[in-house]
């Protein structure tokens, strides 16, 4: 594998920059979208290797490259329930190196299924 060091990215007339400690930190480490309802299924994902169904509203997201701390940043967004109205925003239950726990409950705090989930993890490097 090779490895380019830089320090900063300009484009073809130089008139935009991007320093790359910027570039590697603000870029998505891991990232989802699945269906939660019925048979549980990643859509597409990148540096996921797989998602368990542990419960209703709860999966855990495990990365195929652990990430170096458990510091990072998910940002959880859900849809495509009848309750969507009425969810409360959706939890980062746990974080570890390998996964993250997503918890998702309607308001009262019953945890519900939703059918479009998207997950997205920043950090953790």
């Amino acid at each position: 594998m090779s490895t380019l060091n830089v320090e900063t990215i300009k484009n073809p007339t130089s008139s935009n920059t991007v320093n790359s400690e910027q570039l590697v930190q603000g870029s998505a480490t891991a990232w989802v979208n699945f269906n939660g309802t019925g048979t549980v299924a990643i859509r597409d994902s990148y540096n996921v290797s797989s998602l368990v169904d542990v419960g209703t509203g709860r999966y855990t997201i495990a990365f195929l490259n652990t990430m170096e701390n458990s510091n990072y940043v998910a940002v959880v967004s859900v849809g495509g329930t009848t309750e969507a109205f009425n969810l409360n925003p959706p939890v980062v239950a746990t974080r570890t190196i390998n996964s993250c726990q997503v918890d998702i409950e309607i308001a009262g705090g019953t945890q519900t299924d939703t059918d479009n989930n998207d997950v997205v993890v920043f950090g953790g490097l």
